[in-house]
């Protein structure tokens, strides 16, 4: 009985303890949409420079570095282990340490991140566009392409039909 009660108490000081930092990040967001997934832990750098719209999903483990702007549009999802930042080096720079260039990310609508994939600063990705698991993607993706690799590349687009119910 004690070992039920235990545990019992440790879910539910979990979950409150998730939705308590749920409520802290989205609330330091600089905008965050209507039905906001964050799966903890999540890590984002700067997040009073991230905007995330409705119906986006972010799994565990993904990190953003905000610091140069990173906007997510709505019905996103991002897969685990994902980084995306806006932040960078300058390596031509004799310290190159010292220095901190931003470049905005901006992530178009119903965009789908695979897992362990990495987005540099400045990309653009397009509405539908599909960013394949482990891609590092440093080039600005156009509207409804699937692209992997490293450096991702464009491989397909996406054909999009309507599926309606035949009566």
């Amino acid at each position: 009985m004690f070992r039920k009660l235990s545990l019992y108490l440790y879910t539910a000081i979990s979950h409150w303890l998730s939705a308590q930092k749920d409520r802290q990040l989205k609330a330091a967001m600089h905008f965050c949409g209507k039905d906001v997934t964050l799966y903890h832990p999540v890590i984002f750098y700067g997040a009073e420079a991230l905007d995330v719209g409705d119906n986006t999903s972010v799994a565990p483990y993904v990190h953003m570095w905000c610091g140069g702007r990173v906007i997510i549009g709505a019905r996103c999802m991002i897969g685990s282990h994902t980084a995306i930042t806006s932040l960078t080096h300058d390596y031509d720079a004799p310290e190159m340490w010292k220095t901190i260039k931003a470049a905005p990310v901006i992530i178009g609508d119903d965009v789908w991140i695979g897992s362990h994939a990495v987005i540099l600063p400045g990309v653009k990705i397009q509405n539908g566009a599909v960013i394949g698991a482990g891609s590092i993607v440093s080039r600005d993706v156009p509207e409804n392409a699937v692209v992997y690799g490293s450096p991702a590349a464009v491989q397909a687009y996406r054909q999009i039909s309507d599926v309606k119910k035949q009566a």
